[in-house]
């Protein structure tokens, strides 16, 4: 991104903690540049002079560096914003479950559209696809619903309060009854 000399960008962070729900933490926002580019506790950004500075968003209770990003000074803001994003759906079971899948922002949520070379086994009893931050458990995902399609395209719409492309990261297909995972697909950019 760049942001032009004279404005600023408020910066947003969400941390999750290892089961992939958000948590709350103490972060410090740090510039590696101050004369370029400053932030604030709350990330926000300032341009004062052209150039490029890397920010970091650092865990108080480590040092732990979370994310970076390179931000240029010049003369226009560019913010880069979060637009459609794609995955392929993969069997971890033995089970058939294969195909792509692309989520874009709607309003109220998200769409998952699902590939016409989408394939899932008919054999399996209370199949179910949510999203999630952790590929290994539905504990804390948010489910979408009962797989009713098995071949082919298809599409689900998902809403809910601040929900955008870039909440989860996987898509997970489990056996609600058994609560076994069939499979996923990471959402990526």
């Amino acid at each position: 991104m760049s942001l032009k000399v004279g404005e600023s960008y408020d910066l947003m962070f969400r941390y999750l903690n290892n089961v992939g729900m958000p948590e709350g933490t103490e972060v410090r926002w740090e510039t590696s540049d101050p004369a370029v580019l400053g932030v604030d506790n709350d990330g926000a950004l300032m341009a004062y002079q052209m150039g490029q500075s890397e920010i970091a968003v650092v865990l108080v209770s480590n040092d732990e560096v979370m994310d970076k990003i390179i931000v240029e000074v010049s003369n226009e803001t560019v913010v880069l914003s979060s637009g459609d994003k794609s995955g392929t759906i993969a069997s971890t079971s033995s089970y058939k479950l294969s195909g792509d899948f692309l989520i874009n922002n709607a309003e109220g949520g998200v769409e998952i559209l699902i590939s016409n070379n989408y394939e899932a086994s008919e054999a399996l009893p209370g199949l179910y696809v949510y999203l999630s931050n952790n590929p290994s458990t539905v504990s804390g995902a948010l489910e979408i619903g009962e797989v009713t399609v098995f071949s082919g395209a298809h599409g689900y719409t998902v809403t809910e309060e601040n929900l955008t492309v870039d909440t989860y990261a996987y898509l997970l297909y489990f056996c609600k009854p058994f609560n076994v995972k069939v499979g996923h697909g990471e959402i990526l950019d």
